[in-house]
């Protein structure tokens, strides 16, 4: 049995996925449905490899049993999608679910991808939630109206990856295991808190659901038409049951193998700003941008921009082509037994899913080191400008002789080539056991017994060369036309000669997680009555130890290799270290103004071992509807084939730490994360870092308790509606522990003689109005050399160096109310209602602080310290949520759904200010404002869905396969703003939300 499917992916590539599945089972389960787009349900036939709606294989369509063993049963997909319609309608709450068969034979690559066909369920496109800047042809992260805080369950259980959120990355887990994937909406009380957006819960295939000796398995193929090459992926699933006097065994073994190859290009343009129309000036903007050590002065603010008759122009583009090789393996057994009465079920499961990405990315970016300074046209290249003033088309250069922003006299926009290069390697371990027991025909009870183990690493380079070009800048089409010119009046090998780069940065980042979680839960159904009103009672409670390590030295070790500004064969520029006499560069052209700083830099052709000329953009790049975006495509990237096992060899380090002293600069990078020391500023110990230091370092445990009661209620009424319904309560506790050292400022900072002091450890007013009498650069301050009187004194009298121990246990609790209620009118109609109350925890990490304090700038009132650190007085996230849906099945499958929604939510975590108390061991209280994460944030979510779904069985023949699935979904934010627009370069405070 073959299939073929052609997928299109906006944001990669055209793929052609061809599988070979096999299913030796006496019933093979087919349908063929036609696709008209994107929205049609596209596939053709499946194996047994998927569930049954009913259980039955030897079941035809109208009813009858079949004597021919041989007989091609039209059932597969058709009866999943029946499946998944009577889970939505019969559910306690507001659920979507996503059958086997739907994760099977859709053209899908993750658990992510499956999702997103779910009404009000978005994906992210980009390898991490906080790194817009490279897509990923396979879905991530998983949105539900809008919102982030979704909450990941495997089989109603915990499970969480040590990636630094709380959730597991779905792209972990391989959807061939998977029997059905549910999406919660709305909860009820029973249902494990954490979740406002909803949660979506992994349910794995078990062999008592499937009696009897299955076999099945698939193989299939992707070919990346970029990426130009083939990916396997094969899977295969074995299990059995075996009857005995005392009961039912089963087991089930399963493995996954699956393998990615893509490439992503990118075009992007850089920093639009408005200017005037004269294009004399530079950028308009309400706030004050800050790079390479200027400062622009605000014009406007919001009621007045833009500008009347201003133009918007970019500052700069750039392009990117990026491979990504994803690896996925997954094993899982499952081992059950049943009493023949059915009375007792055991099972126990063991799944491990590891997971790696391997990246490799080539760049070239502009960019304008002074956030002052603005392009121009070129003769050559003058500016179009649409009918709203917004830049169309045009030659971006920078002015002539700049001698520090632009120092040479052809010209051009500072271009870096970057290479990039990121490992990544995660492992989740879940072993749980579960018995499920029937003590009567009316009291039940089920007792669960979970362990996750999760590790992560992540390994990641950069390496910059550097040149100038004029950028030949085309916006008019689909996809922004980047191509990079050479300055007028420079050589033809002006790009390939290497005469003209030179080594520019270095920038590396370690990462290195586990975590583990330990939860036991017991849970109690009674049944009250099958006639009266109220219908069973259900009493449960969970235990839960979550411990995470995080080590994360966040891109934090930018250090400058060589620049023309820099020195040059051991002469240092800036006066510092040995000078030597000008010396022309090779950008002099000798215009006026070029002597300052130009006869620096190490250039290919000084150290040529360690970088090579590499065509990344001479293949197709997006797909020849551009032009090639340099000549040749070529330029000189940074290390060799192998760069990134250079780096983690420590070479890299030794070449670039012989280009730093060759260049004499003086922001030079120095080792990267390797051979770094860390001087404790509370205590003063200095500690080898290994890699990570300290600060780098993150230790949480939480510890959660919560115990729940619930009363399902029903009532049949004579006209054939029926009304039922639960309500329920949920208390739950949080326990975090966490080990901190703050720190009083240190008393050198006015005793060091260095600073006019005495040196005798105690900080005196007159050590510090002496350093108040020191002059400071023009546009700094000493905000606290205007402090009087007795806040003078108690300045003073704080600089003691003295360490706080803050250790906490912090502990937060909450009751949350679920209540649900379904009236079916016997037609195919059924109204339903949810209103519930949920909460979503901070990353752990964020409850992580320390550090010295400072002053606060505050001079006439209010705390004198400051310090930005974690929170730990941080809570979840609170939110009620109300859901209202009508939802009319009007056939097996066939469907027409719509539901409005709405969340009232507070407590958003975002970065703010707060003021905590602080005790020292000698005595001292003292008011600190602490600026970090704060629950800020809130407001109300509101919107609606519509969903339909249907088999055309009434269109004859084969067409009676055609079916489709329509959703729409539609989100106000209402005055949200995002909490996670954190500064560049910066981890945002909310990121640990999303997964």
């Amino acid at each position: 049995m073959n299939r073929i499917k052609v997928r299109h992916s906006t944001l990669g590539e055209d793929i052609l996925k061809t599988s070979q599945a096999f299913a030796p089972r006496t019933a093979w389960r087919a349908l063929v449905l036609g696709s008209a787009s994107s929205l049609a349900l596209a596939c053709m036939a499946q194996p047994a490899f998927a569930q049954d709606a009913n259980g039955d294989d030897e079941q035809l369509e109208d009813g009858t049993a079949s004597d021919d063993e041989n007989v091609i049963i039209v059932s597969g997909y058709r009866a999943s999608l029946e499946s998944a319609q009577n889970i939505k309608r019969n559910a306690d709450t507001v659920v979507d679910a996503i059958t086997a068969e739907d994760i099977g034979a859709l053209p899908d690559r993750s658990v992510a991808e499956s999702l997103q066909r779910v009404p009000g369920v978005n994906i992210g496109r980009f390898e991490k939630a906080s790194d817009p800047d490279r897509f990923s042809v396979e879905g991530t992260g998983v949105i539900i109206r809008g919102l982030p805080y979704v909450r990941s369950e495997l089989n109603g259980r915990d499970i969480f990856s040590a990636t630094g959120g709380t959730v597991l990355s779905f792209n972990d887990v391989s959807p061939e295991l998977l029997g059905r994937v549910e999406v919660f909406k709305n909860v009820t009380a029973d249902m494990t808190e954490g979740a406002i957006a909803g949660v979506v819960n992994l349910v794995t295939r078990k062999p008592l659901d499937n009696p009897g000796l299955n076999i099945a398995g698939s193989i299939e193929g992707n070919y990346g038409d970029l990426r130009e090459e083939w990916s396997p992926t094969f899977n295969i699933l074995a299990s059995d049951t075996f009857d005995t006097a005392g009961g039912t065994f089963g087991l089930q073994v399963a493995y996954s193998y699956s393998k990615l190859k893509s490439r992503t290009d990118a075009s992007q343009v850089a920093d639009p700003c408005y200017r005037d129309a004269s294009l004399t000036g530079g950028c308009l903007r309400v706030f004050d941008v800050n790079s390479g050590g200027f400062g622009a002065t605000p014009n406007y603010d919001e009621d007045n921009f833009p500008p009347a008759g201003s133009v918007l122009v970019p500052q700069y583009a750039g392009v990117r082509t990026t491979d990504l090789d994803r690896d996925r393996e997954a094993i899982s057994a499952v081992g059950q037994f049943e009493t023949l009465d059915g009375d007792l079920r055991m099972t126990v499961e063991y799944l491990r899913s590891e997971t790696s990405f391997f990246t490799e990315e080539f760049a070239l970016l502009g960019r304008m080191d002074d956030g002052t300074s603005s392009p121009e046209q070129r003769a050559d290249g003058p500016w179009e400008f649409d009918s709203n003033g917004h830049f169309v088309r045009g030659i971006l250069t920078d002015n002539v002789g700049d001698a520090y922003a632009n120092p040479f006299g052809w010209g051009g926009i500072p271009l870096d080539s970057l290479r990039f290069l990121r490992d990544t390697k995660s492992v989740t371990q879940d072993i749980s056991y579960d018995v499920e027991m029937n003590f009567s025909d009316r009291f039940r009870g089920n007792v669960e017994a979970q362990y996750i183990t999760s590790t992560l690493r992540r390994d990641s380079v950069f390496g910059a060369m550097s040149t100038w070009a004029d950028i030949d800048l085309d916006l008019s089409g689909n996809t922004p036309d980047v191509n990079f010119l050479a300055p007028i009046g420079a050589p033809d090998d002006y790009f390939t000669s290497g005469f003209y780069t030179y080594y520019w940065f270095g920038l590396d980042s370690r990462e290195k997680n586990e975590g583990d979680l330990l939860s036991i839960k017991g849970d109690l159904e009674y049944d009250l009555s099958d006639e009266g009103f109220l219908r069973k009672a259900r009493f449960g409670a969970r235990w839960a130890a979550r411990d995470r390590t995080t080590r994360n030295t966040n891109f934090s070790t930018w250090g400058n290799l060589s620049a023309p500004w820099a020195g040059r064969a051991g002469c240092a520029p800036w006066g510092e270290g040995p000078g030597c006499p000008f010396v022309p560069g090779r950008f002099y052209t000798g215009l006026p103004g070029q002597e300052f700083a130009i006869g620096g830099g190490a250039y290919v052709d000084d150290f040529p071992g360690y970088t090579q000329l590499r065509s990344p953009f001479g293949d197709n790049f997006q797909r020849g509807q551009v032009a090639t975006p340099i000549p040749n495509g070529s330029a000189y990237f940074y290390g060799g084939d192998d760069f990134l096992q250079e780096y983690l060899n420590g070479v890299t380090d030794q070449q670039w730490d012989e280009i730093g002293t060759f260049s004499q600069s003086p922001n030079r990078y120095t080792l990267g994360v390797n051979g770094r020391t860390y001087t404790n500023p509370v205590t003063g110990e200095v500690t080898t870092c290994d890699p990570f230091c300290p600060p780098e370092i993150s230790q949480v445990q939480e510890i959660t308790a919560a115990a729940y009661a619930r009363v399902d209620f029903g009532r049949d009424f004579d006209n054939g509606w029926s009304l039922s319904g639960n309500l329920g309560l949920r208390y739950v506790e949080t326990r975090i522990d966490t080990s901190a050292l703050v720190g009083l400022p240190q008393p050198g900072q006015f005793d060091d003689p260095s600073a006019g002091g005495n040196g005798d450890g105690v900080v005196q007013v007159s050590e510090i109005t002496a350093v108040c009498a020191t002059p400071l650069p023009v546009g700094q301050e000493r905000r606290y050399c205007d402090l009087t009187g007795a806040r003078l004194d108690e300045f003073a009298s704080l600089f003691t160096g003295e360490p706080i121990p803050d250790d906490r246990q912090i502990k937060f609790d909450h009751w949350l109310p679920a209540f649900n209620v379904r009236l079916d009118t016997g037609n195919g109609l059924v109204i339903r209602g949810a209103v519930s109350k949920g909460i979503s925890r901070p990353d752990l990490q964020l409850f992580s602080a320390g550090g010295v304090l400072g002053f606060s700038g505050r001079v006439d009132d209010g705390p004198l310290l400051a310090i930005s650190t974690g929170n730990r007085n941080l809570l979840p996230t609170e939110s009620w949520n109300y859901d209202l849906s009508v939802e009319w099945y009007f056939d097996r499958v066939g469907s027409l759904t719509g539901a409005i929604f709405a969340k009232d939510i507070e407590g958003i975590v975002t970065t703010g200010t707060g003021v905590v108390n602080y005790t020292t061991p000698s005595g001292v209280s003292q008011d600190v404002i602490i600026t970090g994460p704060a629950n800020d944030l809130g407001g109300t979510l509101k919107g609606f869905e519509l969903a339909y779904q249907q088999t055309y069985d009434f269109l004859p023949g084969v067409l009676s396969g055609l079916g489709s699935q329509l959703t729409y979904t539609y989100v106000d934010g209402g005055d949200f703003r995002n909490p996670n627009l954190s500064s560049i370069g910066s981890p945002s405070v909310a990121s640990g939300s999303a997964p």
